[in-house]
């Protein structure tokens, strides 16, 4: 049985050897060495990837997500065979709508036992947040988890942040955040950060999603500190599962120095991907790597709440052989809940055991062809200015926050195209400004 690292962590590595590289690669064509054999296919479809996360690194949309199928020689992305591949182009594709895409790629990766399927039909739902709050002013380190391929997750992690801010949490840390090995360049960054009010497009590869962004904005204007605590290392050993411990010391570590010894009488919020929450090993790591949630909590003695959003996603990065959402999702009754049984938080699949709560999302629903869950972020629906419809091939209308720099991550996008009703773009209450990106008519 193949158990897949997350996608995350593989475009993490990838951004982070790219972002040190001065010479970018060309965003328009791979170089072609004359009389030179045609690479395999194996080498193609990893070079037209690099170009992808490449492309989606300086915010060019449309040329990470078409551009990668015109590299791959496809033309739908259900014709990608390579699942991670396939994961790529649907987080592109997800800043542009804020959906997920299923991916036909994947394969079920692990088993969920029938005892937690009954548990899960069995359970109910109660308030998410409310409950997250009660148990939240027990300790002073909430992580919050989420699924790398579904916004949904990152308006939700903007909820948590508020409701959070009234008990005394001031610090956000980030996983997405560009990281540094010195621990005063990144303090002097994340200042920088905070200074300017909004994320750049160099401020981390997941920030170039428009909800992530605003979830950072949104919480820097609550007053939060940002930190970040990625590691920088790259000389990983060669056995994945030491590397994949060396990389959770790392994040613990980072923390430790940046977040808690900066504030020892503060509480910190921190948002990271979906394995870095269990306080156990985890069968997707071989059930033997111990994860930055329990080192974070042995070596300062807090325990933490640790809350899983990613595993009862409607498209789960690891998907279990059963429908686990299709099971929890009618408890939700239109709100995002966390799951009891017995009187006790349940948690099912992958992290089962591993996390105190594991929250549930309402399928999303669309206002203007838009999802619903965008107004919570304090939106509205705005139609698009008739000048910026496109007359032929699909474009990308973006709307930025008119005081923020050149190099700002729009505040909302939409995808257009010609003789299909165009979709709302979700403003705040702000002066904002427009831009384009498009491709020709092929």
């Amino acid at each position: 049985m193949r158990f897949q690292s997350i996608v995350g962590g593989l475009l993490w590595l990838m951004a982070a050897t790219a972002a040190s590289t001065a010479a970018m690669p060309s965003a328009t064509a791979l170089p072609v060495v004359p009389d030179a054999p045609a690479p395999d296919a194996a080498m193609r479809v990893q070079a037209a990837n690099d170009q992808s996360v490449q492309d989606a690194m300086h915010g060019r949309y449309l040329d990470a997500s078409f551009g990668l199928l015109a590299h791959l020689g496809v033309a739908s992305a259900g014709d990608i065979q390579d699942a991670d591949v396939f994961d790529q182009w649907a987080q592109v594709m997800s800043c542009m709508t804020g959906m997920p895409t299923f991916n036909p790629a994947k394969a079920a990766d692990f088993h969920v036992p029938e005892e937690q399927l009954a548990d899960l039909r069995a359970a109910h739902g109660v308030s998410a947040l409310a409950e997250i709050v009660r148990r939240a002013r027990r300790t002073s380190i909430v992580i919050l988890d989420e699924n790398h391929l579904d916004p949904r997750g990152r308006a939700f992690g903007l909820e948590v942040a508020r409701a959070l801010r009234p008990l005394g949490y001031t610090v956000l840390a980030a996983e997405a955040l560009k990281r540094d090995a010195d621990d005063a360049v990144s303090r002097d960054k994340m200042a920088a950060l905070s200074k300017d009010g909004y994320p750049r497009q160099t401020s981390g590869y997941y920030l170039h999603d428009p909800v992530f962004a605003d979830f950072l904005r949104q919480s820097l204007a609550l007053g939060y500190r940002l930190v970040s605590y990625e590691t920088t290392r790259t000389d990983y050993a060669a056995d994945p599962g030491e590397a994949q411990a060396q990389r959770e010391q790392d994040q613990a570590d980072n923390l430790i120095r940046r977040a808690l010894e900066q504030a020892p009488a503060g509480k910190i919020l921190i948002y990271a991907g979906e394995h870095h929450a269990a306080e156990r090993p985890i069968a997707a790591e071989g059930a033997k790597v111990e994860m930055m949630a329990q080192r974070l909590k042995r070596a300062t003695g807090i325990d933490p709440l640790t809350i899983d959003q990613a595993g009862l996603s409607p498209i789960p990065m690891n998907r279990p052989d059963a429908d686990l959402y299709a099971i929890a999702e009618p408890k939700t009754h239109g709100r995002s809940v966390v799951l009891m049984r017995h009187g006790k938080p349940l948690t099912v699949g992958l992290l089962a055991g591993s996390v105190d709560l594991q929250v549930v999302h309402p399928r999303t629903t669309l206002v203007a062809g838009r999802p619903q869950w965008l107004e919570g972020m304090g939106r509205t629906p705005s139609s698009i200015p008739q000048a910026l419809l496109p007359t032929a091939g699909t474009r990308l209308v973006q709307a930025f926050v008119a005081r923020e720099g050149d190099d700002a991550i729009a505040v909302d996008q939409v995808l257009v195209a010609p003789g299909t009703a165009a979709p709302a773009l979700m403003l705040p209450s702000l002066p904002v400004r427009y831009a384009v990106q498009e491709r020709d008519a092929r």
